[in-house]
């Protein structure tokens, strides 16, 4: 009988902690805390973006969604917000997955069929991707190679996609890989290069 007056009163004394607590405000803050965590601001997470690039002055058309380490490749998702086109900035793992040459080679064909390839266990199946155009856009004070390509998926419920991929070298040496993409004939250069115009090398 002793042992379950204790716990009775343990239990008693825990819920008037609890209640003490919810009225004092703490439970809510630690609510919030843990909300803030999952849902960071745009502030933050443009401060946490800035070990790559400094997206510090772009347009407020855009909006950084992710910032995400996968298989050691570090990217960064933003979006504009009324057409829901993607930039996707990427810090590879492996520096020359994609350099300046290949994307100004005749050969940038077979590179990056062979790079879906290599990569066909990932969440995205491509069926197939085509390079439909090259071309340059300014960003991080440099001339950035670019190709246009075309690109059938069959695992996403947007099956044609169409966008840029190009490749910027940064200051401290490293390569890094900018995409813009959209639904096929929703793509925009002039959402691409506003965006990737304002980045800067931190």
């Amino acid at each position: 009988m002793k042992g379950c007056l204790s716990t009775i009163i343990k239990i008693v004394i825990g819920i008037l902690v609890f209640f003490g607590l919810l009225h004092l405000g703490v439970i809510d803050y630690i609510k919030e805390k843990i909300e803030e965590k999952r849902n960071p601001s745009q502030e933050e997470l443009i401060d946490k973006t800035k070990d790559v690039v400094d997206l510090s002055s772009i347009n407020e058309e855009y909006s950084i969604d992710k910032n995400l380490k996968i298989l050691k490749n570090r990217m960064i998702v933003a979006e504009h917000n009324a057409t829901g086109q993607k930039m996707i900035i990427i810090e590879p793992k492996n520096e020359d997955i994609f350099t300046k040459e290949d994307i100004q080679s005749k050969d940038i064909q077979t590179k990056l069929e062979s790079a879906v390839k290599k990569y066909k266990y990932q969440l995205i199946k491509f069926d197939k991707i085509e390079v439909v155009k090259h071309g340059n856009i300014n960003a991080l004070n440099q001339r950035i190679p670019y190709i246009k390509v075309n690109v059938e998926v069959s695992n996403i419920p947007i099956k044609d996609l169409e966008g840029i991929l190009g490749v910027a070298n940064l200051e401290n040496g490293k390569n890094i890989i900018l995409i813009s993409v959209n639904e096929k004939g929703k793509y925009s250069q002039i959402i691409a290069e506003a965006f990737y115009k304002e980045i800067k090398s931190e």
